[in-house]
């Protein structure tokens, strides 16, 4: 029977980090991924002269997935760097610094830096709108926490949003050294420069990544994870009950967002409180939804960001932006255009599997396409292709759904397991700086973790 120091399951940015920091310390990894190729919700391919994500997938840069190849002694992929920003305000797209005066912008920081991380904390169940008008009733404040919330947050409205959750958010960039022009870029090449250079590290430092590999779920005996069961044997049958082979482990990271975790973690092996609180959070998803234009040239500079609050039909604010590099080979330009509302108002992509969802999610795509068309005009026919996508991101960052009021990565009662994802509460923060922090967090545990 096979023997691995640690099964990694999944092979996306969280789960290819936790494993190269763990084969670096010398741990003998096994990464089990259930599709052709790696990359998870992150996977990116090559298609028509494009790099093409699934969705709109923008580094974010915190410092944890730098650090990680740091560690490794990995270069890190060149970032083409989105360093401007415009708003839609008043029929027209406007420079922050038309918007915002250098007072504005002290007034918030100062405000927000002061603050402890208990103070923070506390403010996490309090909606950003209701703090925001407590401290200010200048209108001018009230669009520059529109443009932080945009850009700290994916598929939450503003009014919505988590006054702790952004405050921690941009006071980790602050400390890290960074700007908030230094928050976001794209990845040349896409997201595979980030994740095959992780694949190669594992597999050339003792581990090993095996591809088509789906888990039937994960062994649990006594209080401790034993490894996974995979099926074996040649499927007839739909309703076939399977046989399973066991690949045990010392330690085991399931790279599965909450709302799927149960699909590999057995119910019964965990309190009842605890699965019912995963079960409810897992289904306050927050949506990434966007089209994507390939154009032969592009409709503004291709390092800027726009934003347009309250779209006239919708109601949620419109998130224009190109992705610089992507086109390079066919001398093209990729735009995308993305939706961010409030996860209750928007058809539940949990369930897209029945005909009125569907129905729903192609109704949203229609207008939000007529609402970019109407900023953009030109996108009415000067494509050369496109592709809609709606996916869900992660959980929302709504008030009763942050900090502490996530589920830790460690399940109860289970010592050496570990949930790895953008969802739990150790991935506090934006995007996939989020997911590495989570990551490292989960390899440190692991390997520091007392004998038994």
């Amino acid at each position: 029977m096979e023997h691995w120091d640690c099964i990694v399951i999944g092979a996306g940015y969280g789960g290819l980090c936790s494993a190269a920091l763990l084969a670096h310390a010398g741990k003998r990894v096994l990464v089990l991924e259930k599709d052709n190729a790696i990359g998870g919700r992150a996977k990116s391919l090559f298609t028509s002269g494009h790099v093409l994500d699934d969705g709109a997938h923008m580094i974010s840069r915190a410092g944890h997935l730098e650090s990680i190849f740091a560690d490794l002694g990995l270069e890190f992929p060149q970032i083409v760097p989105m360093t401007r920003s415009q708003i839609y305000h008043e029929g027209r797209w406007n420079e922050p610094r038309d918007l915002f005066t250098a007072d504005m912008y002290k007034k918030v920081f100062s405000e927000m830096m002061r603050l402890s991380h208990e103070e923070i904390s506390q403010l996490d169940d309090m909606p950003l709108k209701e703090w925001v008008e407590g401290i200010s009733t200048d209108p001018g404040i009230r669009m520059l926490f529109f443009y932080l919330a945009c850009a700290t947050s994916v598929g939450n409205r503003f009014e919505t949003y988590s006054t702790g959750e952004m405050i921690f958010i941009l006071r980790e960039i602050v400390e890290s050294g960074r700007k908030l022009s230094d928050l976001g870029g794209v990845i040349r090449g896409g997201a595979n420069s980030i994740l095959v250079p992780l694949a190669d590290y594992i597999q050339g430092h003792g581990g090993e990544l095996r591809l088509n590999s789906p888990v039937e779920s994960v062994g649990i005996e006594k209080g401790r994870a034993t490894g996974v069961h995979r099926e074996v044997g040649q499927r007839l049958f739909h309703s076939q009950v399977m046989n399973i082979e066991t690949i045990r482990a010392d330690s085991v990271i399931v790279t599965l967002p909450l709302w799927n975790v149960f699909t590999l973690l057995d119910q019964d092996m965990f309190p009842r409180w605890w699965v019912d609180w995963v079960t409810w959070i897992g289904e306050k998803v927050s949506h990434a939804w966007s089209i994507i234009y390939a154009l032969d040239e592009p409709l503004f500079d291709t390092g800027t960001f726009r934003w347009a609050p309250n779209l006239p039909e919708s109601g949620f604010s419109g998130v224009f932006f190109p992705m610089p590099s992507y086109g390079d080979e066919v001398s093209q330009y990729q735009f995308h255009v993305s939706y961010q509302g409030h996860y209750d108002e928007l058809p539940n992509l949990l369930k897209r599997d029945q005909a009125n969802v569907r129905r729903q999610i192609r109704h949203t795509i229609a207008m939000l396409e007529r609402e970019s068309v109407q900023l953009y005009p030109q996108l009415r026919d000067a494509f050369r292709w496109r592709i809609a996508h709606a996916g869900v991101y992660g959980i929302a960052q709504s008030p009763g759904f942050v900090g502490t009021k996530r589920p830790s990565m460690r399940p109860p009662g289970v010592d050496n397991l570990f949930l790895v994802s953008n969802t739990v509460r150790e991935a506090r923060g934006v995007s996939t700086s989020a997911v590495a922090k989570c990551a490292r967090r989960a390899a440190e545990a692991i390997l520091y973790a007392p004998q038994v």
